[in-house]
């Protein structure tokens, strides 16, 4: 009965806290340190048909990868569409209290086909693998109730799921725990 209860207890953990490190080691030809967490769905499209009408799709992952010193914001984005950002475009993320935090895209980006997903399901629709830089310092204890996307065509504005606010701090904080 004990193991059953502590077996079901480690279970509800890993699904209320799903993210974990998905990489932790030193690169045999760099010698930098490489931490990479798991990616967390931040924006669900509830269109079950996906594109119809032609309308873009809107599902997000995030996830965070430190190579050495330096720490990227990655944003995996299955659109459904040919998309781009170019080099130094920005996403902007706004907190529950109006706060703005800035971060730019470290190359010109263009979607492909599964580049926007994670695992198998939808390798087959146009997305993007984005990775940003900024200060992911600043995301601590915030909330993150939205985000806008700066694209070629111009911006694009998500909504962050409610119960998915503080994930990019708490992404963070694992990776920041891993050194």
């Amino acid at each position: 009965m004990k193991k059953r209860i502590l077996f079901i207890a480690m279970t509800f953990s890993l699904i209320v806290t799903g993210q974990k490190i998905k990489v932790n080691e030193v690169d045999k030809f760099t010698k930098q340190h490489v931490i990479e967490t798991s990616f967390e769905k931040i924006v669900s499209d509830n269109n079950l048909m996906g594109s119809t009408g032609g309308r873009l799709m809107k599902n997000i992952w995030v996830g965070i990868k430190q190579v050495g010193d330096k720490n990227y914001l990655r944003i995996k984005w299955c659109s459904n569409q040919v998309l781009a950002l170019g080099e130094g475009a920005h996403i902007i993320l706004l907190d529950k209290d109006g706060n703005t935090y800035k971060f730019e895209n470290t190359t010109f980006t263009v979607a492909g086909l599964g580049e926007g997903t994670v695992g198998f399901a939808g390798s087959a629709i146009y997305g993007l693998n984005i990775y940003f830089t900024g200060d992911l310092s600043a995301l601590i204890n915030k909330e993150i109730t939205d985000m806008r996307i700066h694209t070629t065509e111009g911006y694009i504005d998500f909504a962050v799921s409610k119960n998915k606010t503080g994930i990019f701090g708490e992404l963070y904080n694992i990776v920041k725990q891993a050194n």
